[in-house]
Order: C-alpha cells, then structure tokens, then sequence
C-alpha cells in the first residue's frame, strides 16, 4: 500500500509540474541558458527544445535556419533571451518575478542573474496538455 500511494505522489506530482506555467518556464530558461553556455545552438542542434516550445513557434525559428532564407540578419538578440550576451550568473539565478493571464497565454515574468538583473516575459500557452513558450518579449528598457 505504500508503495502505491508513493507511486501515485510521484506522478500527481510529475503532473503538477507540466500543469504550472511558471515552473515550465523556469525549467526551459535554465535548460536553455545551460546549452547556449555549452555552445550548443538548441533550435538546430536537437528536438529537445520541442518540449519546451510550441511546433508552431519552431517551425518559423527553423525556418530561419534553412539555406533559401534571407541572408539579412532578422533578430539582433537571442530569441528566447532578447539579450546578445548570458550573463555569467544566469543559468544559476532564474527565478519567477511575476505573472498574469490575458486571453491569448499566461505571461510569465522570467528574471535572470542575481548581479545584474534581466527580465523577459514568456508567453506560455497550452499544447498537447503541456505549458510551453509560445514568444518571448523583452522587459528591460534602457
């Protein structure tokens, strides 16, 4: 019977997990900031990113990467971080800051770094019954 009861907390709470939009938010952010710092580019590199972020989001960012697209630089910042450089605290500070629901996602203020604070805010809607990052906008202004 305990083990039962175990077996069930465990999944109630693999469940929990995918169901909160703030903590899929801060599970991608670290796992993205930690490929970018091994130098791994995670919109070509593998589909693993595809848990983290809608198919219809990725198809437009891997469209980008194909040979027939523009030459013309389109973005001057990473597009998940709207930063053109990780802070060097980043992949251990990323915290939830704030959040609020409008009629198209949960927007999840998503802060980086302990030093020197960034902030973006993901757009998080619901695909195949998991929150994932649909966009990301920019909230620091300077």
């Amino acid at each position: 019977m305990k083990k039962l009861l175990l077996l069930i907390f465990i999944a109630a709470s693999a469940i929990a997990q995918d169901s909160d939009p703030e903590k899929q938010a801060v599970a991608f952010n670290k796992w993205y900031v930690k490929q970018i710092n091994e130098d791994k580019f995670p919109i070509t590199d593998s589909h693993e990113i595809d848990k983290y972020v809608t198919a219809s989001t990725m198809k437009k960012l891997r469209r980008t990467q194909e040979a027939d697209y523009s030459d013309d630089p389109f973005y001057d910042a990473d597009i998940f971080t709207k930063s053109q450089y990780i802070g060097d605290d980043w992949a251990d500070f990323v915290t939830v800051v704030a959040g609020d629901t409008d009629p198209v996602c949960v927007n999840v203020y998503i802060e980086f770094g302990k030093k020197k604070k960034h902030t973006v805010i993901d757009c998080m809607v619901k695909e195949d019954g998991f929150w994932k990052v649909q966009s990301v906008a920019a909230r620091d202004f300077n």
